[in-house]
């Protein structure tokens, strides 16, 4: 009974090793493949549901969109921006005095600095005046687009952009809007 009992006992090791040890045999393998890979951290793509702000624009008229040196369409979407992102409230019932609440101002911001340094760009010879249109176009198309949308990720995305050059690129190249 000693003997039946032993011979059990050296089985039960024998067969428990060789399975630990296949587990660490995985275990190192899985960590040298983890190791060798070099982790490249790709940016981050949005996607937002966007609608066509054809019958908008169409109500909007030069004398109400003013002059723009990119022209009349980007005037015209800058106009609905600064509707659709800018509401002015009473600071006391009463009295005439107004105070502008900025919906979402990062991406206002953003878009205020991406136009400045567009037209800047154009000015000095930097850009041509049909890139620099085409940029801010798509810029306006992702701004107005995105008002109702979720959008904590995007500012970040923002925030953490370090100069306009890469803000753009964000807004142009980074932002899929689903028409």
């Amino acid at each position: 009974m000693k003997k039946v009992f032993l011979l059990l006992l050296v089985l039960n090791i024998v067969s428990s090793s060789s399975l630990l040890a296949q587990d660490a045999l995985t275990y190192i393998s899985e960590n040298k493949s983890k190791s060798n890979e070099t982790p490249t951290k790709v940016p981050a793509t949005f996607e937002f549901n966007a609608l066509s702000r054809d019958y908008e624009l169409d109500n909007i008229t030069t004398e109400m969109a003013g002059e723009h040196p990119l022209g009349n369409l980007v005037a015209k979407k800058l106009y609905l921006l600064d509707e659709k992102y800018t509401s002015q409230v009473p600071l006391v019932p009463g009295n005439p005095q107004t105070k502008t609440l900025i919906k979402k101002p990062v991406i206002y911001d953003a878009v205020k600095r991406i136009d400045k340094h567009l037209k800047k760009s154009v000015k000095k010879g930097e850009l041509t005046i049909d890139s620099a249109t085409y940029d801010m176009n798509k810029v306006l198309d992702v701004a107005l687009n995105v008002l109702t949308s979720n959008t904590e990720a995007f500012e970040e995305a923002i925030k953490s952009s370090a100069d306009i050059q890469s803000r753009i690129e964000l807004f142009s190249k980074r932002v899929n809007l689903i028409y």
